[in-house]
């Protein structure tokens, strides 16, 4: 999915973040890889570093149905694919259904977007810093779910957790999306 690894966005500095595996040389804290490690980096804890941009980007090819495409900044840099993983349609779709339901469903953390007049689709989060002392705010996302027009990342330091801190900051974004873009046919 591209974790670990540049994007190749065009700005300068860009991190490579870290994907560990079991392969990887050298020491994991204060102890060699462990079973444990490989559960904690499923669920995105541990020694797992993604970049905002690593996190955007793959939520921008769950949207359109498994294609990375390399980001920039400027609307007229041509694309390039970084991968395709498409052929993985099961579960691309069950990643979707699951993005979905944290919106639709009322217990869901990201259920506040369910009032959007659009339909939307997204994860909160609440990051560790490497110290594990502080967490941060994250919500990444996507809509309108039908025909995936934007994807957003929003993160915040030093803040509570997603839906409280960055959630509300997505709603605005969306809101004036459809406000600004799709109601105007733009």
């Amino acid at each position: 999915f591209g974790f670990g690894q540049k994007t190749g966005i065009d700005i300068p500095g860009e991190s490579l973040g870290l994907l560990p595996g079991p392969d990887e040389e050298g020491d994991f804290g204060d102890h060699p890889w462990r079973l444990g490690d490989t559960y904690n980096v499923s669920i995105g804890q541990g020694d797992l570093l993604v970049t905002p941009i690593q996190l955007a980007n793959f939520f921008a090819s769950v949207a359109n149905g498994g294609v990375v495409y390399k980001p920039h900044l400027y609307k007229d840099e041509p694309s390039s694919v970084i991968f395709d993983y498409s052929n993985w349609s099961d579960e691309i779709a069950a990643v979707k259904e699951g993005l979905r339901e944290g919106v639709k469903d009322p217990s869901g953390s990201s259920h506040i977007l369910s009032t959007l007049p659009f339909s939307v689709a997204g994860k909160t989060g609440t990051p560790q810093t490497h110290n594990k002392a502080r967490v941060n705010a994250l919500f990444s996302g996507y809509g309108p779910v039908e025909n995936p027009e934007i994807s957003i990342l929003v993160f915040i330091e030093n803040a509570k957790e997603g839906s409280l801190n960055a959630l509300p900051v997505a709603y605005d974004v969306f809101d004036w999306y459809y406000k600004n873009r799709i109601s105007n046919g733009e």
